[in-house]
C-alpha cells in the first residue's frame, strides 16, 4: 500500500511539473481591461479627481506639498502620453483624458515603456492612493513617508509589485492621434491656464535663447557634488562656455550626468513666466550631449507641459518635459 502510495505522489508531483512547464511555455494571453471591468466604482475624469485637492487645497502656495489621500472607490482612465523609453522621463507616465482635456502624472517606477505603451489605455483605481502637489505639479502616488514629507515630497511612487497590480491595469493598445497633442503658437500660448499642466502640447514657432531670463542664464547644467566625502549633496549651476563645452541638452561626461536647462521662448524680452519655456533634459538621457541649436533658432517642440518654482512657491517657470529629442523639430 505504501509503495502505491509513494507511486501516486511522483505521478502527482510530475504531473505538476509538467503542467508548470506547459503554463510556462504557453502563457495565457495578456489581459486587457475596459471601463465594464470596473463596475465595483466609480469612474471620475482626471480633471474632476484633480479638482478634489483643489477644492480642499485651492492652487496657490498654500497648496504645494499637500496631500490628497483617496477614499472613494474612483476608478479614472487615461491615454499613455509620455514614455521613458529615452531615459529623460524618470519614474514617471503621464496619462491623458480627453473627454475633461486634462493629464496627471502616475509615479511608478523605471523602464515604464516596456508595460505601458504611447496611445495605451491605462486604469487607474484611485482610493487609497495619494494626490500629492510638488511645485505646482499634481501626481498619483502611495501615500507619503515621513521622509518623503521631510524633503518636500507630498507622495511617493507605487512601485512594488503587489501596489501596481492593485491599482494600474491596463487597457488596450492605441496610438497617439492629433487630438492628444495640444497646439499652441504665438498668438495663443496665453491661453495655457494650469488645467493643461501634464498634458503633451506642440509649442510651434517657440525660439531657442541663449541669455539671460528671469534672473538665470540659459543654457546650464546643475552640477552635483559630494565634497570631501560628506553624504549631503552640493548643487551648482553652471555655464557650457565658463567650461569651454559646447552647449548641449545635458551633460553626460564620463561617469558624469547632470541635469542640462535650456530656454525657449515667444518673449525673448525675458518676462516672466508665460511664454517661456525651460527644457530640462537628464544628464542620463540618450540625447544629453545632443548640441542645442544656435540661439534664435526656431523650432516646434513637443512636451509634456509642466510648472516649477522654489519651495515657498516663488520664481515660478514652466518647463518642457522631451519624451525624446524627436521632441525638437527645427524650423529655420
Amino acid at each position: 500500500m505504501n509503495k502505491i502510495l509513494k507511486i501516486g505522489m511522483i505521478v502527482a508531483v510530475v504531473l505538476g511539473f509538467t503542467a508548470c512547464y506547459n503554463d510556462f511555455d504557453e502563457p495565457a494571453p495578456t489581459k486587457y481591461y475596459t471601463a465594464a471591468d470596473f463596475e465595483g466604482c466609480t469612474p471620475i475624469s482626471i480633471k474632476a479627481l484633480k479638482q478634489l485637492f483643489y477644492d480642499q487645497y485651492g492652487n496657490g502656495t498654500n497648496s504645494l506639498a499637500k496631500t490628497y489621500e483617496v477614499t472613494e472607490d474612483y476608478v479614472i482612465s487615461g491615454k499613455v502620453i509620455s514614455s521613458d523609453r529615452a531615459g529623460n522621463v524618470y519614474k514617471s507616465v503621464y496619462i491623458y483624458d480627453e473627454s475633461s482635456e486634462s493629464a496627471i502624472e502616475l509615479k511608478l517606477m523605471v523602464s515604464n515603456y516596456v508595460y505601458y505603451h504611447l496611445g495605451q489605455t491605462i486604469f487607474v483605481k484611485v482610493k487609497g492612493l495619494a494626490i500629492g502637489n510638488y511645485r505646482y505639479n499634481l501626481s498619483i502616488g502611495s501615500m507619503p513617508s515621513a521622509t518623503d514629507i521631510a524633503n518636500g515630497y507630498a507622495n511617493s511612487n507605487i512601485d512594488t509589485r503587489n501596489q501596481l497590480d492593485s491599482h494600474i491595469f491596463i487597457g488596450q493598445l492605441g496610438e497617439l492621434t492629433a487630438a492628444d497633442t495640444l497646439v499652441v503658437n504665438a498668438s495663443n500660448y496665453n491661453t495655457l491656464t494650469d488645467n493643461d499642466l501634464g498634458r503633451l502640447i506642440r509649442f510651434e514657432g517657440l525660439k531657442y535663447s541663449a541669455g539671460t531670463f528671469d534672473g538665470d542664464r540659459y543654457p546650464q547644467y546643475l552640477q552635483v557634488t559630494y565634497p570631501n566625502n560628506q553624504t549631503t549633496a552640493v548643487y551648482e549651476n553652471k555655464y557650457y562656455e565658463e567650461e569651454n563645452l559646447t552647449p548641449t541638452y545635458a551633460y553626460s561626461y564620463g561617469n558624469d550626468k547632470y541635469y542640462g536647462s535650456s530656454w525657449f521662448t515667444y518673449d525673448a524680452t525675458g518676462k516672466p513666466a508665460a511664454g517661456n519655456y525651460i527644457v530640462r533634459v537628464s544628464g542620463y538621457a540618450d540625447f544629453a550631449d545632443i548640441a542645442l541649436p544656435e540661439s534664435g533658432t526656431t523650432v516646434n517642440l513637443t512636451a509634456i507641459f509642466n510648472k516649477y518654482s522654489s519651495k515657498s512657491g516663488g520664481f515660478v517657470k514652466y518647463q518642457l518635459l522631451l519624451n525624446s529629442v524627436a521632441g525638437v523639430q527645427i524650423v529655420e
